[in-house]
């Protein structure tokens, strides 16, 4: 089994914690990051809840993920997770917590089809809040009614 984490780092003058932490759906290390009061052991649970998906949730990651690519072209996918392969992880951004340190994903992206603004996830209680173009969204915000640029 790969370590979880590695590498934390964080310095004097920013309080926030900075590492890898290994994302098993993609077989590889992507950096992490955690807001002012995100602490080592809420940024786990997170890292850790990342690692454990239900396969339910990732199946509606890659049908989001598939809707955001047909925005802009059009692609029949014989199996909605072959479009993880255009995708790559670049980080795990760890909110500062609420609701009783309730993990969240929120993940940066790069995709093949939006190079230039690449791809944004948000998961939260086992539910796809966010897929779409990179812009930062709030982990906490209430997303009943999805924007049109929301594919989720």
């Amino acid at each position: 089994m790969k370590q979880l984490i590695k590498d934390v780092t964080t310095s004097d003058e920013w309080p926030m914690l900075e590492g890898e932490c290994f994302f098993s759906l993609f077989d590889r290390y992507i950096e992490f990051y955690t807001d002012d009061y995100a602490d080592l052991a809420y940024a786990t649970r997170c890292i850790e809840y990342l690692n454990n998906l239900d396969d339910a949730v990732i199946d509606e990651l890659c049908r989001a993920s598939i809707r955001y690519h047909n925005a802009s072209e059009p692609v029949e996918f014989s199996n909605p997770r072959d479009v993880l392969t255009l995708i790559t992880p670049c980080s795990l951004m760890v909110p500062n917590p609420e609701n009783g340190d309730e993990p969240v994903i929120h993940l940066e992206l790069n995709c093949s089809w939006e190079v230039e603004h690449g791809m944004e996830w948000l998961i939260r209680g086992d539910e796809v809040l966010y897929v779409g173009h990179f812009t930062s969204v709030d982990c906490w915000g209430n997303y009943q009614v999805k924007d049109r640029w929301n594919y989720a």
